[in-house]
Formats: structure tokens, C-alpha cells, sequence
């Protein structure tokens, strides 16, 4: 008997227990099936229902149907419980098995209630009233069913937005459907994706590279559809001519392949300035030539293309040995003498980017080696010609900004010149991730979106601290010299920022090949995730049932030794 006793007081705790979880559900016979349950704004939702009252041969049967941002059930009223809306379908036809099909589309903005707001990615809701005909015709305001829609987007963004035909472009996207196959449009043409992502992660995001195919100069859309979402960036087309070769001797056969230029256009090929050769481009702005090397002295020439759109390219070629001279003889007056040579150098370029040719001739040296150094280092050889001639063509090297020594010398004569490394900050890095306020999620990555400057390798500084003015006390991680646009934390360094209730600040800034810095980004807010604790609600539960098995078992105690 004390069993039974202790058994049903115990039941009873369990059963008040399970009740504080248990939350009233009200029957639902009235329902409605909606396809697809995703899609962007735009999106055409078919939406099935049944189970509402029928239509009779004698009265007609109406429903309306609304598109929300704000949760609510059965239980609730449009325009109490659910303020921001849109009439997507107001006349909808119950037939004579209460029943309907019909068709609505996804709203840009939620403008028919007593708050408006626009149409973002996110989760929606699709509720359908009974609509009466009456006089006037009157809304029975109670939800009759109700349906979840997710409304999915994207954006998309490109490491290049205006280089040549045939540049291999990144493309970034982000807030797109998780796990799902993308596509990718150039002009409303579906192109391969040359590397990377052919499907969004679990985040839905992606990143993949293209090919620019062969077009025209100027703007092109590039657009990416997942699942229905679609997005677009524009792509701007230059013109770009090729060279092969791009040395030799005068009266060199070259041959010229041009694109990115104007819908079948005119265009004049330039050597030296003066038109050798007048051609059409094709429907995609490319063309193909060939021309002859003028009769022109050693030297560094600019090769040009220009169309009639004023779409204009240059390229570079080198002459090596200058035309044969015409014979003289010398006058009996005037005997013939040895020629007396005195070294030159003729710079073609006296300054420019890390990375960026420079570019120069000589003349008057010895036959044999030329050796040319920076600020006293060797960095490129060559030969000159039994004339003394010789042209020297080599990128600049990593070196601060500012004014370099160049020395050129055949191990007799020497001479030297003056190079500028252009001195232009780059860009500040665009932050990514982590975003503004939001609590981060193990493991932590940095992202930011990749610096393009003239003097390469573009390297980067990131900074984390626990104050938004990063004094010197406040920064509690540092990384320098990052070559990548990311930067995943070590466990080591989580371990820093874990367990802390402050928030944290983050940003960046590049730094070029040239050793030129950009400013630092604004200051980046986070918080990194608490260990993991119980809600009071759930403490005050279990010390309530902790209580009602510490009363059932002093009620039995007691009992026991009354009884004994």
C-alpha cells in the first residue's frame, strides 16, 4: 500500500513536470500545400487547398490570402496578431468540396496593413481568411490556415570588373540557398565554371571562377542562379592586342590578334605612330594581322590598335638591330677615321609599379655581357651586339617606394640611372566576416575581400582587440604579412577569446609590394559564444522536480519509521 502511495505521488510530479513543456495545439482540418516553399522575390507560388467550406449550388464560398513577415497560428486574427502584410490573392474561389488552386506571387514590399517593410531573404508566412461576399463584402479576420514560404536571395561580387577577354574572374556569392547547383550566365549565356564551387555550402555561399569569353568592349552581365534566386555584377570588357613575336630586326613579319574591341569596326594598327594597316573587327570585336617592322633604329616601339568607337590597346616591340648602313667613302680631303663611341642609356620607363617592366637600350658598349643591377644588386643580364647596341627588358623588383639606383656595365664602362617606384597607397580591404554584432560560430575566420594593386604581392595586417580604438594595451592578436584574404584562428588563439563577455573589434588594412600602406578599416564588432548554461526557466524545473523527489522520498522515510 506505501508503494502504491509513493508510486502515484511520484506519477504526479512527473505529469506536473511534463506540463510546464506542453503548449495547447489547436485541431487544424483546414489546410493548404504551397510549391515551391522557396524562391526569391518574383517568385510564382502555387498554392493548393482543402478541407474549407464548400461552395453550394446556391451561395459561393470565398477565401483571401496574405503574405506576412510576422508568425501566428490558427489561433490569431490578421490585423492583431499579424500587422504587416500583403494581399497576394483576394477573391479566391472554394469549390463545391471547399477546395482551390491558384497561383500568387511573391511581394516586394508588405504595404496593405498598419506596418509597412520590404521584402528581404528570409522566412515568411502565407495565411488564408474566409472572404465574404456580403454588402459590402466583409473579411472574417481569423486564420484559417497557414503555410511557411522562405524567401531566398543573393549577391554576388568580382575580384575583376574590367580587365581583357580571357581574364579568369573569382566570383564571391553570398545569401544564397545552402547546398544547392549554381549557374552561371555571361549575357544571358550559360558558361563553365573553370574552377571552384559548382554548388552554395551549408552557409550559401560559394566561390568560383570563369572565363571571360570573347565579346565586345565595354559592359557585360555576369548573373548566377541558385534555386530560382539569381544574381547579377557587371563586367566591363577592355580591348587587348597581342603580339608574336614581340622583338627582332626590322622588316619582322608580326602578326596581331585583337580583342574586346567594337562590333565589326574599323581600326587602323600603328607602329611608332604612323598606320601601317586598316582592318574590320568581327561581331565579338577581335581581329587577326599581320604587318612588317618599319625600318626603324634599336629601340623600344609603342604598337597600337584604335577602332572608329575610339576602343584603343597598346603593346610593345623591341628592335634589336638597327638596318644595315648605307656605304660612304671618304672624300680625299676628309680621310676616314676610327669612330670614337661614348656609351648612352635611353630609359623607356623611369618609374612605374613593383612588378612593372622596366624598360631601357644602350649604345657604345663592348661586344659581350651587359650587367645590369638595383640599389647594387644583380638582377638581369644581357648581351650587347658587335655595334655596342643592346635593349633591356625585366620587371621591377619588391623595393620600397621611392628612388632606385639601376647600374649598367659591360665591365668597362658603366652607367647608371635613376628608377621611381610609384608611392600610391592601395585600397583598404573591404571587410566580409565575421559581420557586424553577430556572435561568432567555432572555428573563426577572417575574410575580406582581396586588394587588386599595381605593385604586387599585396600582403595584409589584421588586428584584433578588445577596445574600438585599438590602443596598444587593447590588442590582443596581430597578424602580419598574411598573403591570403583570410585568416582562420588557431586553436591556441580562440582560446584567447573564448569565455569573455566583452565584445571584440577587428580590422585590417594592405600593405603593397612597394611597402605602401592603406588606411585601416573602420572597427568590426563580434561576440564569441558563452559556454554553454542553462536557461533560468529550466533551472527553476529541475529544482522543482529535484524538490518533489526529495518530499516523496523524506514522505516515505517518515513513514517507514512511524510504521516500524
Amino acid at each position: 500500500m506505501k508503494y502504491a502511495r509513493i508510486i502515484r505521488i511520484l506519477c504526479l510530479a512527473i505529469i506536473l513536470s511534463v506540463m510546464v513543456f506542453t503548449v495547447p495545439v489547436a485541431a487544424q482540418t483546414r489546410f493548404i500545400t504551397i510549391g515551391p516553399a522557396e524562391g526569391n522575390i518574383g517568385t510564382t507560388i502555387t498554392i493548393v487547398g482543402e478541407g474549407f467550406t464548400k461552395s453550394s449550388e446556391s451561395t459561393d464560398r470565398y477565401a483571401i490570402i496574405y503574405f506576412s513577415s510576422q508568425e501566428a497560428s490558427t489561433l490569431h486574427d490578421i490585423d492583431t496578431k499579424v500587422t504587416a502584410y500583403k494581399i497576394v490573392d483576394s477573391l479566391v474561389y472554394l469549390d463545391l468540396q471547399g477546395e482551390f488552386t491558384t497561383t500568387v506571387e511573391v511581394p516586394t514590399k508588405l504595404d496593405d496593413g498598419a506596418d509597412t517593410e520590404d521584402v528581404t531573404v528570409g522566412t515568411y508566412y502565407i495565411y488564408v481568411c474566409y472572404y465574404n461576399l456580403t454588402s459590402p463584402p466583409t473579411i472574417a479576420t481569423k486564420i484559417r490556415s497557414a503555410a511557411e514560404f522562405t524567401v531566398t536571395g543573393g549577391e554576388i561580387t568580382l575580384d575583376f570588373t574590367e580587365d581583357p577577354v580571357a581574364t579568369e574572374v573569382e566570383i564571391t556569392g553570398v545569401d544564397f540557398v545552402s547546398n544547392a547547383s549554381l549557374t552561371v550566365f555571361y549575357d544571358d549565356e550559360e558558361i563553365n565554371i573553370q574552377s571552384g564551387d559548382d554548388d552554395t555550402d551549408s552557409n550559401g555561399e560559394f566561390v568560383s571562377s570563369i572565363l571571360i569569353p570573347e565579346s565586345t568592349a565595354g559592359d557585360h552581365t555576369v548573373k548566377v542562379t541558385v534555386s530560382g534566386s539569381e544574381a547579377e555584377a557587371v563586367f566591363t570588357v577592355e580591348p587587348e592586342i597581342i603580339l608574336s613575336p614581340t622583338s627582332g630586326e626590322a622588316a619582322t613579319t608580326v602578326s596581331v590578334s585583337g580583342t574586346g574591341f567594337g562590333r565589326r569596326s574599323d581600326l587602323v594598327i600603328y607602329f611608332n605612330g604612323a598606320g601601317l594597316k586598316t582592318l574590320t573587327t568581327d561581331s565579338a570585336g577581335s581581329f587577326g594581322a599581320n604587318f612588317d617592322v618599319p625600318e626603324l633604329d634599336v629601340g623600344i616601339y609603342d604598337v597600337e590598335a584604335e577602332d572608329d568607337d575610339n576602343n584603343l590597346d597598346t603593346s610593345k616591340f623591341t628592335i634589336t638591330v638597327p638596318p644595315p648602313p648605307t656605304p660612304s667613302e671618304p672624300t680625299p680631303s676628309e680621310p676616314a677615321t676610327p669612330d670614337s663611341t661614348k656609351t648612352q642609356i635611353n630609359v623607356e620607363t623611369p618609374g612605374g609599379a613593383i612588378g612593372g617592366t622596366i624598360a631601357f637600350s644602350g649604345s657604345g658598349f663592348d661586344e659581350g655581357d651587359i650587367i645590369v643591377k638595383y640599389d647594387g644588386e644583380e638582377v638581369y643580364t644581357t648581351t650587347a651586339s658587335a655595334s655596342g647596341l643592346f635593349v633591356a627588358l625585366f620587371p621591377a623588383p619588391v623595393s620600397k617606394a621611392g628612388t632606385h639606383t639601376i647600374t649598367v656595365s659591360d665591365g668597362t664602362n658603366s652607367e647608371e640611372f635613376i628608377f621611381t617606384v610609384e608611392s600610391q597607397a592601395p585600397p583598404v580591404p573591404l571587410p566580409l566576416l565575421p559581420e557586424m554584432g553577430v556572435e561568432v560560430v567555432w572555428p573563426l575566420t577572417f575574410d575580406w575581400k582581396e586588394v587588386i594593386d599595381a605593385s604586387q604581392p599585396v600582403t595584409y595586417t589584421l588586428q584584433v582587440a578588445t577596445s574600438d580604438d585599438f590602443a596598444a594595451a587593447s590588442v590582443i592578436l596581430e597578424k602580419a604579412e598574411l598573403t591570403a584574404s583570410q585568416y582562420a584562428l588557431t586553436q591556441v588563439e580562440e582560446a584567447k577569446l573564448s569565455g569573455q563577455e566583452t565584445p571584440y573589434y577587428w580590422r585590417i588594412r594592405a600593405t603593397d609590394g612597394a611597402s605602401n600602406e592603406s588606411d585601416w578599416t573602420g572597427a568590426g564588432q563580434f561576440q564569441v559564444p558563452q559556454p554553454f548554461s542553462l536557461p533560468s526557466w529550466a533551472i527553476y524545473t529541475l529544482l522543482g522536480l529535484g524538490g518533489l523527489v526529495l518530499f516523496a522520498v523524506g514522505y516515505y522515510l517518515g513513514r517507514r519509521t512511524a510504521y516500524y
